[in-house]
């Protein structure tokens, strides 16, 4: 027993929270709920620190603790001297130290006989605090048992551990490695699948698609080459955990000597391996305690103290080579002496597990998380950028002009071939069949009173009528000729008549003349140029009825071709059909100065001659007679891209159709041109609008 007593006052911060005044040699500073001080704090280690009182000295120890120990201010480099009065700092708690050295009776000096002998009253016992633990705070009590090693030099404790707590997890490691290994063979085997489909291939039939306005091309593959590579890297995680696991290696023995394996380093004279001497073996919750015939010490088991030369003589302690083994029961408490060091060695209740929070990384898993946040972005951003950066366009989307041709298609549109021109035909074409005979009398043109044969026939009207002939002067009706109505007739009827006519006769000359189909002058004339086979005749051949100049039925003249159209096949004295026609767009002959054949070319703008037919319909909108040649010079990239369109000239006056056609022209890709180089092409466009001849 101590006689100096120590008082240790606990502060958090500046608060008084813990009082205790021991008298032992040995005071433990820790979290278990064991010892004689008990300081709660995550910085704090189960075992922090030992006071040790030996006769007139007091010392700290500090074991080991990641925070370590400070003595006023100065950390504690393994042991330091201590003094009344001293502060000791550990984590976030400062203990304050006094040391009480109880006073003792003196022998009092003779006295005088004159003076009364002085007596001293003896001083009360210091009431001392007993800790109240509960085992079961800091304890495991479900059978099992762990051997508890404590290393002692003199009185001062120098190591304590405990052989058995720790399990082995190397066992749950292949399960982790199975798993990680799965799991990144099937990501690359996702991720093998897509690269080892025939893209280039896609990418081709891709390009034709837009080539023919047709539709795009299903994609290869399942389209899971980001989910395998994004299971490959998750597979890392289980297969590096079960690698770390591979590496745990866990002491089942206490050994001592001077390897760098050995649990705990002395002086190896007299042991039997200098590396590493096992004074305590353990193997599924069974330990044995080995030691030679040097050592002392004893054994106590059921209240039975037996000395280990005891053990050894007699034959419980089995020999092993140069060293005996004893299997120690539960409950058993051994000493053993090596040299000056002595190993206490007790069968205990395994330490329960109260401090879960201490054990976890969070830096190391903040660290992993952040990185595989950061990973799992970039190849998420990976995915999203195309494989050729340059099909970023700042324009509309290539893939919709598949659909021009359905949105800017005309209601008729002609069959893609060279606009025929039209010339002048020469007599002898006159009539693409032979008229047919009139049913009327033949006979010459003119009015049979004229001496003069050369002069052309004109019907009174306004410029602006149509020219028709009346139905009031019909040879076919005699009964007109008789009597009152033949007088009335010929007052009112016109030179110029047949059934098939109208009510008048209507022309655009300023004066009735009756003379021949043509001449030089309008004027009154009578001889050739009848409507009859052989040129005579008011009638004539040809399929029209009532007509002059073979035209449509009761009209005077008109462009034919010998069947209802015009007089033979000149310009005859009537209009011309009115025909329905479209506006025609043609390609014109194009230079192309690069690596790209010309019919390519011509090929993809053929594809996508709608577009240009949209831009002209766009200015005949506000101009129906536009017409013109607009020359467009472009660029073809390397990637097939047309990153820029002009007009190079153009002799269309709205200048909004060639710009229209040269920002077509942008939106259009072709095929990437051979080395990889720039094509330069100068295409023009001939714009005709309907019912223009060429």
């Amino acid at each position: 027993m101590n006689n100096k007593t120590l008082t240790i006052r606990v502060f958090h911060g500046d608060k008084l929270v813990d009082t205790q005044t021991l008298d032992n040699e040995v005071i433990k500073i820790g979290k278990l709920r064991s010892s004689h001080i008990y300081l709660d704090h995550d910085s704090i280690a189960r075992m922090h620190a030992v006071l040790e009182v030996a006769g007139d000295e007091l010392r700290v120890l500090d074991l080991g603790s990641p925070g370590g120990v400070q003595v006023n201010g100065q950390r504690v480099d393994k042991c330091a001297p201590l003094g009344s009065g001293d502060q000791l700092g550990i984590g976030p708690y400062r203990l304050e130290l006094e040391l009480e050295i109880p006073a003792t009776a003196e022998r009092p000096a003779p006295a005088p006989a004159t003076l009364a002998p002085l007596t001293v009253a003896p001083l009360a016992p210091l009431a001392r605090q007993t800790p109240i633990i509960d085992p079961r705070e800091c304890e495991v009590h479900n059978g099992t048992r762990v051997a508890e090693v404590v290393a002692i030099y003199g009185s001062t404790v120098l190591d304590v551990q405990h052989v058995g707590q720790l399990k082995d997890r190397r066992s749950r490691a292949p399960a982790w490695l199975a798993l990680g290994g799965g799991l990144m063979l099937a990501g690359l085997g996702l991720f093998g699948y897509e690269v080892s489909q025939d893209w280039e291939g896609y990418d081709e039939q891709v390009v034709a698609a837009q080539v023919d306005g047709s539709i795009t091309p299903e994609r290869p593959g399942a389209g899971l080459g980001g989910f395998g590579v994004a299971l490959a890297l998750l597979g890392l995680v289980p297969f590096g955990l079960g690698t770390v696991r591979m590496g745990d290696a866990v002491r089942r023995d206490f050994t001592i000597g001077e390897g760098h394996d050995a649990s705990f380093h002395v002086p190896t004279a007299g042991l039997p391996d200098p590396s590493g001497f096992p004074l305590v073996r353990g193997a599924d919750e069974s330990f044995t305690l080995s030691f030679t015939a040097e050592m002392g010490g004893e054994v106590t088991l059921d209240g039975e103290t037996v000395d280990l030369s005891q053990l050894a003589s007699s034959g419980r302690a089995a020999q092993e080579g140069s060293y005996y083994s004893l299997p120690l029961p539960p409950g058993a408490t051994c000493r053993v002496i090596y040299n000056d060091v002595t190993f206490y060695v007790n069968s205990v209740a395994p330490g329960a597990v109260i401090a879960r929070k201490s054990e976890r990384d969070r830096s190391f898993w903040a660290y992993n998380m952040g990185s595989l946040a950061a990973l799992g972005s970039m190849l998420l951003l990976s995915q999203m950028i195309p494989a050729d950066s340059q099909d970023l366009m700042t324009d509309e989307g290539v893939t919709d002009n598949r659909f021009v041709g359905y949105l800017n298609q005309p209601d008729r549109a002609p069959e893609e071939e060279p606009t025929p021109t039209e010339e002048t035909a020469s007599e002898s074409e006159a009539g693409s069949s032979n008229g047919e005979r009139s049913a009327g009398e033949e006979g010459a043109a003119g009015k049979p009173k004229s001496r003069s044969n050369d002069g052309r026939m004109a019907v009174k009207g306004p410029q602006s009528a149509i020219p028709r002939i009346s139905r009031d002067y019909a040879p076919e009706l005699a009964a007109r000729n008789a009597g009152i109505l033949g007088v009335m007739h010929q007052e009112s009827g016109h030179f110029l008549a047949s059934p098939h006519g109208y009510a008048s006769a209507v022309g655009n000359d300023d004066a009735d003349l009756w003379g021949n189909l043509t001449g030089t002058e309008a004027a009154e004339a009578y001889g050739v140029g009848g409507l009859g086979l052989v040129g005579t005749g008011r009638l004539g051949g040809g399929t029209g009825e009532g007509t002059v100049g073979l035209s449509h039925t009761g009209l005077i003249g008109g462009a034919g071709d010998g069947r209802g159209g015009k007089y033979g096949r000149g310009k005859g004295t009537g209009f011309a059909d009115r025909g329905a026609r479209v506006p025609t767009v043609r390609q014109a002959k194009a230079t192309v100065n690069g690596e790209l054949d010309k019919d390519i070319v011509r090929r993809i703008v053929r594809a996508h001659i709608n577009e240009v037919r949209h831009c002209y319909n766009q200015g005949l909108a506000h101009d129906k007679n536009l017409r013109g040649r607009v020359a467009v010079q472009f660029t073809i990239g390397g990637s097939g891209k047309v990153p820029t369109a002009v007009v190079a000239n153009t002799t269309v006056k709205d200048t909004s159709v060639g710009n229209c056609i040269a920002k077509a022209v942008r939106r259009w890709k072709f095929p990437k041109p051979r080395g990889g180089g720039s094509v330069i092409v100068t295409y023009p466009f001939v714009l005709e609008a309907a019912g223009a001849s060429s």
